[in-house]
């Protein structure tokens, strides 16, 4: 009866053991998730920069029809993504409405499709040299795509195309 006990204590000893090593291992994991993610919400955010302002040209395809984004808003567009939050989306949900920005940047042609999922959430598709899908709290911020692609924009009217 006493070895069962021992037998009993030492399981319950290696089984304290066998929790601490997993969580260990999953917090090690999110860690490494957690620096990735950053680093590619970085560059992404480094890549939007560069469009943004050294561009040679951007035409939206929005509410108007196709317009020629005026270069004094395209400063807008990045300080609309600047401020966001983001939004955990693990599947790919359809969208109700969309504008696209195409932008030639350094020879390289660049698309920017904003996503209307929901009333709460956008979906942000960067393609280009490289890709991102980015989803963002949506808390106004399509209509603001919808402002900076109409011909009425931020600072200076946009033309349309056409």
């Amino acid at each position: 009866m006493k070895n069962a006990r021992i037998n009993g204590t030492k399981l319950h000893k290696w089984i304290w053991v066998y929790l601490i090593v997993a969580f260990v291992v999953v917090s090690v994991g999110l860690l490494i998730f957690i620096a990735m993610e950053s680093n590619r919400l970085r560059h992404f955010k480094t890549d939007l920069f560069v469009l943004c302002t050294e561009s040679s040209i951007c035409v939206a395809d929005g509410p108007d029809g196709t317009v020629r984004v005026n270069n004094s808003n395209w400063g807008s567009i990045y300080s609309i993504l600047e401020k966001t939050h983001g939004s955990i989306t693990f599947d790919s949900p359809e969208s109700s409405d969309t504008i696209t920005f195409d932008f030639t940047c350094h020879d390289e042609k660049w698309i920017l499709s904003v996503d209307k999922i929901s009333d709460e959430k956008v979906r942000v598709h960067l393609t280009g040299e490289n890709e991102y899908v980015v989803y963002i709290k949506n808390d106004g911020i399509f209509e603001q795509f919808v402002k900076a692609s109409s011909i009425e924009s931020f600072n200076e009217n946009n033309k349309k195309m056409g």
